[in-house]
């Protein structure tokens, strides 16, 4: 491996393409909560103040904990296995709210979204081993721990760290976020 001051040139060349897409679906979730925020007559200190990500964000998680019920459910035989389809779109769901807190965060306060995509990427390149069964109450126990804190400080630390306990692959979950930005999109069009 070839040196960079600091990095191997794959290391850098993994950071280069993380940033990118982090960046990109930033603009695209910007282009999106435009439509909702201005089509709903509120503001992003509305929801800031209304403490209304941490609510969305619990409620996703609440279909994302849901889609994971056969790593849990000890008391039902009949439980359907976990389909890992659904799983992404959940974990997605996610992704888009903590994303477009970060937006709001930094219209409101000014802080630079380059500070979130640092702490995004360091931790997805945290080489801590995730666990064995992906349960999302295992996993965002710390985030829900903090929730006082939330309205500060966007989790997106959190949402990496959920992301590396479900094993999923960055990549994949930015494809994943492109198709469902284009769905609710969509869905605005027709008075979602």
């Amino acid at each position: 491996m070839v040196e960079c001051g600091g990095g191997s040139m794959t290391e850098l060349m993994e950071r280069k393409a993380f940033v990118t897409r982090w960046r990109k679906m930033l603009k695209l979730q910007a282009k999106l909560d435009e439509r909702i925020v201005q089509g709903n007559g509120i503001t992003y200190k509305d929801l800031l103040e209304g403490n209304r990500y941490v609510s969305a964000i619990l409620d996703e998680l609440g279909e994302l904990n849901h889609e994971l019920k056969a790593n849990w459910c000890w008391w039902k035989k009949t439980q359907t296995p976990v389909d890992d389809k659904k799983v992404m779109e959940e974990f997605v769901d996610v992704l888009h709210f903590v994303l477009s807190w970060q937006l709001a965060h930094h219209e409101v306060t000014g802080l630079p979204l380059s500070k979130f995509t640092a702490i995004a990427f360091s931790e997805y390149e945290n080489p801590i081993a995730a666990t064995e069964t992906r349960r999302v109450v295992s996993a965002f126990q710390p985030m829900m721990l903090r929730l006082s804190e939330w309205n500060n400080y966007p989790p997106v630390s959190q949402l990496m760290w959920l992301m590396r306990n479900l094993k999923l692959d960055f990549k994949d979950v930015y494809q994943a976020y492109l198709a469902k930005n284009k769905i609710n999109h969509q869905r605005q069009d027709h008075g979602y």
